[in-house]
């Protein structure tokens, strides 16, 4: 179906307003997803405040030029679906941790901004071969905390020195 001009420039302004105001941006990249799988992730990502699109690559440059988070254009290839928040991520990082487990051949990320920054894909693919959530949820988390390692441990050691 074929947007007229009017309708391409609605849709490209309340997307800016959108990725202006939200915390996070995720783009997956998908082959052949069924619709319904895309409903029911769909349905499950509205009900976290957040939302999911798949729109035109080229509508999606338009609504990213001149903005903080125009170097995404580089990883806007192929089909895309769009996913963004506006509250806490933990809860759309668990959905679409376990949706791209679920749906690795199907689905996989190719990028995430946080707080308008790039967060490498090696960063990602490390937390992602983590045995359990708990482990790279926690990873995730002090990567963007700016916390080291080691002075968590350092606190975690404490604590438990504290409760003996």
């Amino acid at each position: 179906m074929l947007l007229k001009i009017n309708k391409k420039k609605n849709i490209i302004k309340k997307l800016k307003y959108n990725l202006d105001k939200s915390i996070s941006i995720f783009l997956i990249g998908f082959k052949n997803i069924s619709c319904n799988d895309l409903n029911n992730l769909r349905k499950k990502i509205n009900k976290l405040n957040s939302f999911i699109t798949i729109l035109r690559n080229n509508l999606f440059k338009l609504a990213i030029k001149d903005t903080d988070i125009s170097f995404l254009y580089k990883y806007l290839i192929g089909p895309t679906i769009l996913c963004y928040s506006f509250d806490d991520i933990n809860n759309i990082i668990i959905l679409l941790y376990n949706y791209i487990l679920k749906y690795k051949n199907i689905l996989f990320l190719r990028s995430v901004v946080i707080n308008k920054k790039l967060i490498k894909l090696k960063l990602i693919k490390r937390i992602i071969k983590f045995k359990n959530f708990k482990n790279s949820l926690l990873y995730f988390i002090f990567y963007l905390k700016n916390i080291s390692f080691l002075r968590i441990i350092r606190i975690l050691l404490k604590i438990k020195e504290s409760i003996k």
